[in-house]
């Protein structure tokens, strides 16, 4: 450890052999701050060396725009393991927090990887608070920060990483919307009584597509992308029951659309109520109907061109249903929430409806814990006294 000047040190330590050629390399590193600042770094450095961290290329030291870039490379690459539809929210992340000055007027994407400190972290987050993001956002933004600066010390970028000692910006939970069961029919018969009504048969039969769509998703809690990604030999109509293993995302520019695991990178198979059920024959029907000619075992069910080997685009799904439910606002999202609180509330364990909805009970329990249900109505009935 040399001391440079005043508050700047240079530190230096050697790896193990390397096993295959009998080499040593020798790191270095240079840190601002005091002594006990150097020395806990020099620390930090002889651990990293002991377990001979891959390092990266200088380039991808100098700064934080590099160290994103590092990482949306390689998961881009296949050596972080990151599905499509969260490298193009990383992405975005990363040019949202390169493009923000901090206080001392730097941008934080000129920022020196090995200079960060919690603190600019910290201002990092208040400045763009003060830019008008939105909380859920920036919190977003801070778990790519997290993930990207843990893998910058993975590569031996950095010896620590500062984002774990910053607080990140607090959230508060709002209900989510569970439409009333009148709610969910009077849509279902809107878009049932339009398609009989339309006199244009093309535009008559996405609309029954929609009727089709929402008697599955208010039966089953499916998500929009899983319910895209199914193929015919995904629905068992004589076992009545689905399997459910991917679903549709759009990659972006370059890429499209993907069907690629489900979020929880599981499987489930998820029992048909008779409304899913016909709505399903009836899909099937008018594919059959388009097509002139048997269900292949690879075709979508719910397909963008007639042969049926293209998916429909999830958020054009979201536009056809806004146009068409009328009044209604209530989302596809909507009713995987009334499919979620209709069962709680009838009872149902809270394994079960995760199980059945493809998400943790943790995850399930933090969205409707809250809700009123039997059990409370139960419970404040002890509460009721005689009036005086």
């Amino acid at each position: 450890m040399l001391s440079v000047r005043d508050g700047v040190w240079r530190l230096s330590t050697e790896t193990p052999r390397n096993p295959e050629t009998g080499q040593r390399r020798r790191v270095t590193r240079v840190v601002y701050g005091t002594r006990e600042d150097a020395e806990l770094a020099l620390a930090n450095l002889r651990v990293a060396a002991a377990r001979q961290r891959q390092p990266v290329r200088r380039a991808d030291r100098r700064s934080m725009r590099a160290v994103f870039d590092l990482y949306l490379r390689d998961a881009k690459d296949g050596r972080i393991e990151l599905a499509v539809k969260t490298q193009v929210t990383s992405k975005s992340a990363a040019n949202a927090m390169c493009r923000q000055r901090l206080s001392d007027g730097r941008l934080f994407g000129e920022a020196r990887p090995d200079r960060l400190m919690w603190a600019d972290i910290e201002d990092l987050y208040a400045t763009m608070r003060r830019s008008g993001l939105g909380v859920d956002w920036i919190r977003r933004c801070a778990t790519m920060l997290n993930r990207s600066l843990e893998y910058a010390k993975k590569r031996d970028v950095i010896d620590s990483n500062p984002c774990q000692e910053a607080t990140r910006p607090r959230t508060t939970r709002s209900k989510p919307y569970s439409p009333p069961p009148a709610v969910v029919d009077a849509l279902t018969e809107t878009l049932r009584t339009r398609s009989k009504q339309i006199d244009d048969p093309v535009e008559a039969a996405e609309v029954a597509e929609l009727f089709n769509i929402v008697e599955i998703v208010a039966g089953t809690g499916v998500r929009k992308g899983e319910l895209l990604a199914l193929l015919v030999e995904d629905v068992d109509l004589k076992a009545e029951e689905m399997h459910v293993a991917f679903a549709i995302a759009d990659g972006g520019p370059g890429i499209g659309l993907v069907r690629k695991p489900t979020k929880e990178s599981d499987w489930r198979d998820v029992p048909l109520i008779d409304s899913v059920r016909g709505a399903f024959e009836r899909q099937l029907a008018r594919r059959h109907e388009l097509t002139g000619r048997d269900h292949r075992p690879g075709d979508y069910i719910f397909a963008s061109d007639a042969d049926g080997t293209k998916p429909i685009r999830p958020d054009s799904l979201s536009d056809r249903l806004a146009e068409a439910r009328g009044h209604s606002n209530v989302t596809l999202q909507d009713l995987r929430h009334y499919v979620a609180t209709t069962m709680l509330d009838a009872g149902v364990p809270y394994r079960t409806v995760a199980d059945l909805l493809g998400n943790s009970e943790v995850t399930l329990r933090l969205h409707y814990d809250g809700r009123t249900d039997t059990g409370k109505r139960a419970a404040v009935k002890a509460l009721r006294r005689t009036p005086g």
